[in-house]
């Protein structure tokens, strides 16, 4: 039988230049010979700026129309190189194919067994390497450096010494960040499950989700700028202006309904401490037609025979629930959080559309806009102070990937047994 270790060892090194070296250098080589392409989108441009008369300078509208040059090349290439490796990586699978070998266990397998994984997984591995592992320690490594590029931790300093440039921020930031980690989510899986729950059992309940479901569909600054005109404050009355008349801010509807009066003119979300709770709610109502979806289809999988099962052992609707269905569709539960986690860590358009940027309002990420425009007193080292914030960002999210990789792999384990 042949050596299966320098074929491994050779068609593994194939793999890797191809990954390496011949898909960089083909794309370098493309991008040099198809730079001309965007001198030509530059006199294009030119001539439309000539020919229609267009108000804004002639550099201003080569400089545009030689970077969609570019960018239409890049999408070409990036497609090119992703068929050349398809094409490199199927010859390879080709010719691996006829060797093959006996396993541990005495089975009968083909090489391409074990090199094929990495064919499909190699590129990923080298974008996450690039694009996030790379500037990942980039970061953590500029956190930990001054501006002159000495070493030192000061910059953390806002973790325990309360003189520290935005000590009293981060406080409110991980209290608040902490806040929504724990009520989004759980308000989201709960009114979802609630909703596809009940929505099933009356007829016109597909309308009822599609009203839900609809609020999902808008961004987050669209929700924030529909619920400030309900915890509007209002009590602002028209003033004479240069050009006319200031407008008049109304009173929303949530503080008319709880009779609030125009004197009383502070928006609800912008409430010491409380207005956080508002701000939660508008991700809520964006979010809860995501999970109700989800969990709509996840009890439709649900074996009918257990629910008759249960039905003629006497189980009532409640039992019906916590102890037939919900168990069964544990797993799209801890799906669904684990989204709106990562989702709940990433948001910054809700409070920033409002302007909610009071201490007591901030989050992790709001704090770093926050920082930007105020922490300027840092000197040149306010980089430096960014880059701690963010690895504490970062940080923040390392307990919900160690829980998805434990329960991943206590899957497999119960599926091997």
């Amino acid at each position: 039988m042949r050596s299966i270790k320098p074929i491994i060892a050779s068609n593994s090194l194939a793999i890797v230049l191809t990954i390496v070296l011949l898909l960089p250098i083909t794309a370098i080589v493309a991008y040099i010979i198809t730079s001309p392409l965007d001198g030509l989108m530059a006199k294009f441009g030119t001539w439309l700026h000539e020919s229609r008369d267009w108000e804004f300078s002639v550099f201003d509208t080569q400089e545009r129309f030689a970077k969609i040059g570019f960018a239409i090349r890049s999408i070409f290439i990036a497609v090119g190189i992703s068929f050349l490796y398809f094409g490199v990586s199927n010859w390879l699978n080709m010719g691996l194919a006829r060797v093959s070998s006996k396993n541990s266990e005495g089975r009968q397998s083909t090489i391409v067994e074990a090199i094929q994984p990495w064919i499909f997984v190699g590129p990923a591995l080298v974008l996450l390497f690039l694009f996030l592992l790379v500037p990942a320690l980039s970061t953590l490594s500029l956190s930990f450096q001054e501006a002159d590029g000495a070493r030192t931790s000061r910059n953390y300093a806002f973790l325990w010494d309360p003189a520290a440039l935005g000590y009293e921020q981060f406080r409110y930031a991980m209290r608040n960040s902490l806040m929504w980690l724990i009520l989004v989510p759980t308000a989201c899986i709960s009114l979802g499950l609630l909703i596809a729950v009940l929505a099933d059992s009356v007829k016109w309940g597909i309308i009822a989700k599609t009203l839900i479901f609809v609020p999902l569909a808008i961004s987050f600054v669209g929700a924030a700028v529909i619920w400030r005109n309900i915890f509007a404050g209002g009590g602002i009355q028209p003033q004479e202006a240069i050009n006319g008349v200031t407008p008049s801010y109304q009173i929303g509807l949530l503080k008319s309904l709880l009779g609030h009066t125009a004197a009383y003119n502070e928006p609800l979300y912008s409430l010491q401490f409380w207005g956080n709770f508002f701000l939660m709610w508008i991700l809520v109502w964006v979010q809860t037609g995501f999970a109700m979806v989800i969990f709509s289809a996840a009890l439709r999988g649900v074996p009918e025979d257990t629910i008759e099962a249960a039905t003629i052992d006497g189980a009532n609707p409640f039992q019906m629930f916590f102890r037939i269905k919900l168990p069964q569709i544990y797993s799209t539960v801890l799906v669904v959080w684990t989204t709106l986690v990562i989702l709940v860590l990433k948001v910054f358009d809700i409070p920033y559309a409002l302007s909610a940027n009071d201490d007591d309002k901030l989050l992790l990420a709001t704090m770093m806009e926050n920082a930007r425009n105020n922490w300027s007193v840092g000197g040149d080292n306010v980089d430096n102070l960014f880059a701690a914030i963010a690895v504490m960002l970062m940080l923040t999210v390392v307990p919900n990937m160690i829980f998805n990789a434990w329960r991943i792999r206590r899957e497999q384990k119960d599926m091997g047994h």
